[in-house]
């Protein structure tokens, strides 16, 4: 399938659809990046109001971005899921489900042992 077929595809498909499918770690890093895109132009899509209010700095599509990059990788906290889930009207247990690819925990955890 090409790239131009895969993004006509994702447009037919739920933000639940999406982030479901970001969590397969048989997904190609490509295939990930065209999701995040897809999300994010639907993020921009809905406008500054309905995003949570026209605030200064970063945009929500930054924002957006970042979470579904830490969502990815495994380091997001609960609070930045249950963010995630605001932004794209996706339950939490969904993302929660879609988070990362690793191992058992957290990275970053439990690197310290003893003393």
């Amino acid at each position: 399938m090409s790239t131009q077929d895969f993004s006509k595809e994702l447009k037919n498909q739920t933000n639940e659809d999406l982030i479901k499918a970001l969590g397969d770690p048989k997904l190609s890093p490509m295939a990930k990046e065209l999701i995040g895109k897809e999300l994010e132009e639907r993020m921009n899509a809905k406008g500054p109001e309905e995003a949570g209010g026209g605030g200064e700095g970063e945009g929500e599509g930054d924002d957006l971005k970042k979470l579904l990059k830490k969502l990815q990788d495994g380091t997001i906290s609960s609070e930045e899921i249950k963010k995630l889930s605001s932004l794209l009207g996706v339950d939490e247990a969904t993302l929660e489900k879609a988070k990362g690819k690793g191992g058992s925990g957290p990275e970053g955890e439990g690197d310290i042992l003893g003393g």
